[in-house]
């Protein structure tokens, strides 16, 4: 008797546990052409169109969420890239998708591994960039994001949400040495304010003796300033451009965004 009990037991727990996991979706058009998401199945010729869906909890995310938004984060799930200095864009993205009760995840790129992994993605390491299921965006515009997640079945509205981030934010950076000389003039002084706009500590290296021009030799194949390396990657010249990208790539925080002008309205 007392086994029967236990079995009987187990079942009963074994359903309930079936039922947290996992919970049964239908997704149906009326005559009249409008979809509805309800747990239950429609009634009896009420739906022309009809599909069976089991979503796993883990998949559909928070119970609270609507039924629609729950099968829209399983079938196309949002991505959000963004980076420690995007600053407005970003900031703008983020609040946009959560107003819109969109479950998303945030990938914050830093690292060089995380950078590598956005432009496979995106083709470049710039963002904000949203993933919508397989659908890429580069940059926040509004317009174009809803109609992605209209496209995608999230209702206009839900209550808000938080993303859940994944930060890619680099623990170490490697050391950086700029190598110059008192005649490489403007070149040298823009690599040097280049690194110093965007608060890189760096060591310079001065040629000026027989040590370090041997030294420079061996890591660019001539001694030609200026030079940056960064851990054991080597730059030679200075364009801004392959600069800014090399740091990037690297993992470097960019500079931070100067303020505009300001305009004299004075037409005195």
């Amino acid at each position: 008797m007392a086994m029967r009990v236990m079995l009987v037991a187990a079942t009963l727990f074994a359903f309930a546990l079936a039922g947290a996991e996992a919970q049964q979706l239908y997704r149906w058009v009326d005559k009249d052409g409008v979809v509805h998401y309800t747990q239950q199945a429609p009634p009896p010729g009420a739906a022309k169109d009809v599909e069976r869906r089991t979503i796993s909890r883990s998949a559909a995310g928070s119970p609270s969420l609507p039924y629609a938004t729950r099968l829209a984060a399983q079938n196309f799930p949002v991505t959000l890239f963004t980076s420690a200095d995007c600053g407005a864009p970003c900031t703008d993205a983020r609040d946009s998708l959560e107003k819109r009760g969109i479950p998303f995840d945030e990938t914050v790129v830093g690292d060089e591994k995380s950078v590598e992994a956005l432009k496979s993605i995106a083709g470049n390491a710039q963002v904000p960039v949203l993933r919508v299921g397989k659908q890429v965006m580069l940059g926040f515009e509004p317009a174009r994001w809803k109609s992605a997640l209209d496209n995608a079945g999230y209702p206009a509205s839900g209550p808000p949400t938080k993303a859940r981030v994944e930060a890619e934010a680099p623990k170490k950076l490697p050391p950086v040495k700029l190598y110059t000389r008192a005649d490489c003039g403007k070149l040298c002084e823009d690599a040097r304010n280049l690194l110093s706009a965007r608060k890189i500590t760096f060591q310079e290296v001065n040629v000026s003796t027989p040590e370090t021009a041997e030294e420079l030799a061996k890591l660019a194949g001539a001694p030609v300033v200026p030079v940056l390396v960064v851990g054991d990657r080597v730059q030679r010249g200075f364009d801004a451009s392959f600069y800014k990208s090399f740091l990037d790539g690297v993992g470097f925080p960019r500079a931070p965004a100067q303020p505009a002008p300001a305009t004299d309205t004075n037409n005195n």
